[in-house]
C-alpha cells in the first residue's frame, strides 16, 4: 500500500496538465491572517518530487510575505515524522504547517463525436441522419484521461486545526515541472483571495 501511494503521488507531480481547484474552505473565525510563517510538507517518499513541489510552494509563499521553509531542506533524506515537525515548530515558533496529500487517481473515458456539421438552413433528413449515424458508428472516438486529485491543508500549529483547505484536479498529467508551477500558482491565488496570505 505504501508503494502504491508513492507511485500515485509521483503520477500527480510527474505531470503537465490542466489543473483546477475543485473545492475550497477557510476558517473565517481565524484571526491570525495573513499568516506569517509556515512549514511546507509534501507527503511523498519520492525525494525529488517532494523537493521540487516544496521548493516551488515555498518560493511562492515568500513572494507573498510568508516566512516559509520546505521540509525537504530540514529533513532531506526522509519524510519528517510528526515528532520531527513538532520539534521544528516548537524551536522556531512556526505559525502554520502546509500539507499536500494525494487523494485519488482515476482513469476516465471521454467520448468525442465524429464529423458533425450542425443544422443551419441546409438541414435535411439525409445530412441529419448521416451525422447521427457517423456519431454512433463511424467517426466517434474515445480518449482515456488521467484525473489526479490532491488535497492541500493549512494547519494552525497552536490549535492543530485546519484554517484553510482546498482540493485540486489535474487532467492527463505528463510533465512534473509544468504541473507543479501550475498548481502552486493556483494555490497561492486562492490563498490570496481568502486573505490567508497578502
Amino acid at each position: 500500500m505504501r508503494l502504491l501511494f508513492i507511485s500515485l503521488f509521483c503520477l500527480l507531480i510527474t505531470s503537465c496538465a490542466s489543473s483546477n481547484l475543485t473545492s475550497s474552505w477557510v476558517d473565517k473565525n481565524y484571526t491570525q491572517m495573513p499568516i506569517k510563517s509556515t512549514l511546507v510538507v509534501a507527503m511523498s517518499d519520492n525525494l525529488r518530487v517532494r523537493r521540487i513541489f516544496e521548493d516551488d510552494m515555498v518560493n511562492d509563499f515568500r513572494k507573498n510575505g510568508v516566512n516559509a521553509i520546505a521540509s525537504s531542506q530540514l529533513f532531506p533524506n526522509k519524510l519528517p515524522s510528526k515528532n520531527d515537525i513538532a520539534g521544528y515548530i516548537k524551536a522556531n515558533n512556526t505559525q502554520t504547517v502546509f500539507v499536500a496529500q494525494l487523494v485519488n487517481i482515476e482513469d476516465k473515458n471521454i467520448r468525442y463525436p465524429g464529423n458533425n456539421y450542425g443544422y443551419g438552413s441546409s438541414v435535411s433528413f439525409h445530412n441529419y441522419y448521416n451525422n447521427s449515424y457517423s456519431y454512433i458508428y463511424d467517426d466517434s472516438y474515445t480518449v482515456s484521461y488521467e484525473f489526479v486529485n490532491v488535497e492541500f491543508t493549512l494547519f494552525d500549529t497552536k490549535s492543530h486545526k485546519p484554517i484553510w483547505s482546498t482540493s485540486s484536479e489535474s487532467v492527463d498529467p505528463t510533465n512534473m515541472n509544468d504541473i507543479i508551477a501550475e498548481l502552486t500558482d493556483i494555490l497561492i491565488k486562492n490563498l490570496q483571495d481568502n486573505g490567508v496570505v497578502r
